[in-house]
């Protein structure tokens, strides 16, 4: 299977969830912060127009495709694949192997209720976690440098992120060298934990940015 992808003029990793996991694996036994983030129709479209973005993308340790359209613009044809996908099997076994490790987790969100929804979540699902610590932006006064040395305070090996893209991304881009943490593993603020919409308007979403992201792909292939 082909572990890299193209799509308009981003290369995506393409691991199965097992190959998946043996980098996350390898990226808590290293000294610096390896970073991962789910990759979302939403944020491919916004990156076609955000260099920072789009930066952010390329540099990640591991990108982890999160939609099931993605593959297929890709032309990627696998029904393992696609199950992986649609049914978020990477994000559990990342999971189960964190609490399993009982590594220890800080969560950063836009919000305090979403941090109170994200605990209520992973202390039901996953008891083995250790939680250190719960940050919000709306908490945060003046810059970001006093809420990293919050988070260096307590080192954890993870640090989860549901910060909407692509606020999400220009975080870590500015402090991940600044960040004293095992995992960076960026989940964007539309994931279905976090997400408050309802089933209808999640979809409606999603098809506006499918039907974006078609568009680039076609784009992509004319100027070739």
């Amino acid at each position: 299977m082909i572990k890299k992808v193209e799509i308009s003029d981003f290369q995506i990793d393409n691991y199965t969830v097992r190959e998946a996991m043996l980098k996350v694996e390898a990226f808590l036994s290293e000294t610096a912060m390896s970073t991962i983030e789910d990759i979302s129709m939403e944020m491919l479209v916004k990156a076609g127009e955000d260099e920072t973005l789009k930066e952010c993308i390329q540099s990640l340790d591991l990108s982890v495709i999160s939609e099931k359209e993605i593959l297929k613009a890709a032309g990627v044809n696998s029904q393992e694949r696609e199950r992986e996908t649609v049914e978020g099997l990477f994000f559990t076994e990342f999971m189960k192997r964190i609490a399993r490790g009982e590594n220890t987790v800080c969560l950063l969100a836009a919000t305090q209720s979403q941090l109170a929804g994200l605990e209520e979540y992973f202390r039901g699902n996953y008891q083995g976690i250790k939680l250190l610590g719960k940050f919000s932006l709306e908490d945060c006064v003046g810059d970001m440098d006093g809420l990293v040395n919050e988070i260096n305070v307590v080192s954890p090996d993870v640090i989860l992120s549901v910060l909407p893209v692509p606020k999400q991304e220009y975080f870590l881009m500015e402090h991940k060298v600044k960040m004293n943490a095992g995992i960076w593993y960026g989940l964007g603020g539309n994931n279905a934990i976090v997400n408050d919409a309802s089933g209808l308007r999640s979809l409606a979403r999603r098809m506006v940015h499918k039907g974006k992201l078609k568009s680039m792909v076609s784009k992509s292939g004319q100027g070739k």
